[in-house]
């Protein structure tokens, strides 16, 4: 059964491949942030709880998180797709800092210590992220 991107069940998904492959996260710096991902006009609230993901809902206000990653549709497709790339080269172009770096991606926050967390947090979302992997993925 395929998962459709972006929704609500695709973050529960990853928020459960972390859970099930706890060790995905060794050598990488945990997270407690409680953050966002907005992809076009969809926002995801994620909550980080050291080396697990404590929550992951639809909605919410960005004024109560720490950060969003934000950027169209186009972009985080980039980083699903490169993560079943066989081109190391390709799918490092997609990862989470690299589309941040290129400005694919942008970080917001309205806190003023936001950008450096969502900095720190890069590696850890993108280990998240790599839950996808496998995933059979429709793109609504």
């Amino acid at each position: 059964m395929s998962v459709l991107f972006p929704s609500a069940e695709f973050f529960q998904a990853l928020r459960d491949g972390l859970e099930q492959d706890s060790g995905c996260t060794e050598g990488v710096e945990p997270s407690e942030a409680y953050c966002g991902f907005a992809i076009d006009d969809h926002l995801f609230v994620l909550e980080f709880d050291g080396r697990s993901c404590a929550g992951a809902m639809s909605g919410g206000n960005e004024l109560d998180l720490d950060f969003v990653l934000a950027g169209p549709g186009s972009a985080w497709r980039r980083a699903l797709d490169g993560l079943a790339s066989n081109d190391a080269a390709a799918a490092g172009g997609a990862t989470l800092p690299a589309l941040v770096a290129e400005g694919a991606l942008e970080i917001r926050s309205h806190a003023e210590n936001g950008p450096e967390l969502a900095l720190a947090a890069l590696p850890f979302l993108q280990v998240f992220l790599e839950r996808a992997r496998g995933l059979d993925l429709a793109y609504g």
